[in-house]
């Protein structure tokens, strides 16, 4: 019981980080409250070919390639793993803002993923100029069967839907979880 409260307790601080609106909802059923929005001092920016959104990132972090259209940047353990990876991309199918914790954890079982586990879900979240959906889970990755968590978010602007990702490994969720959090509340989205 502790433990499902201590992790409902992350989870709600990592979709409070996104959302700006009082009616926001997380699975809980409690008001997620305002973030910042800003970009932290000192990160930079990558955008996405087609200009539908802007990831910002650490400056110690490096961009690494991904699919076409996509920006991304990680930060690699001494073991060469991602210790953390953010991802902006744009809608590429069906994604659509409502059922969006579900599709998304479907989409990663699908990809090979496995243990897949919602921790937290809401939809109607405000982003600056845009509003979305986002979830929180816990997967064991399809390649070496690393143990990740991750925050996903579709984010629809007034021309543009995109998909945020942001995940560490689950051990370095409490050392960069909170970098996460700031890279999702500052996407810009157009």
């Amino acid at each position: 019981m502790a433990a499902a409260l201590l992790l409902g307790a992350v989870a709600l601080a990592v979709l409070s980080s996104v959302s700006r609106s009082s009616g926001s909802r997380a699975q809980s059923g409690l008001s997620l409250p305002q973030p910042t929005g800003s970009v932290p001092t000192g990160w930079v920016s990558a955008t996405t070919a087609s200009r539908s959104a802007t990831l910002f990132y650490p400056a110690g972090w490096r961009t690494i390639p991904g699919d076409r259209g996509t920006v991304s940047a990680a930060q690699r353990d001494r073991h060469g793993l991602y210790a953390a990876y953010l991802n902006a991309t744009p809608r590429q199918g069906t994604e659509v803002l409502a059922g969006w914790a579900h599709f998304r954890t479907t989409r990663n079982r699908g990809e090979g993923d496995r243990n897949v586990r919602t921790i937290a879900a809401a939809e109607n979240v405000r982003f600056a100029h845009a509003s979305g959906s986002c979830v929180v889970d816990d997967y064991l990755s399809h390649i070496g069967g690393n143990p990740y968590r991750e925050l996903a978010c579709i984010v629809a602007g007034r021309h543009h839907t995109d998909v945020f990702v942001g995940a560490t490994l689950r051990r370095d969720w409490s050392r960069l979880g909170g970098t996460i959090e700031r890279a999702a509340s500052a996407l810009l989205e157009r």
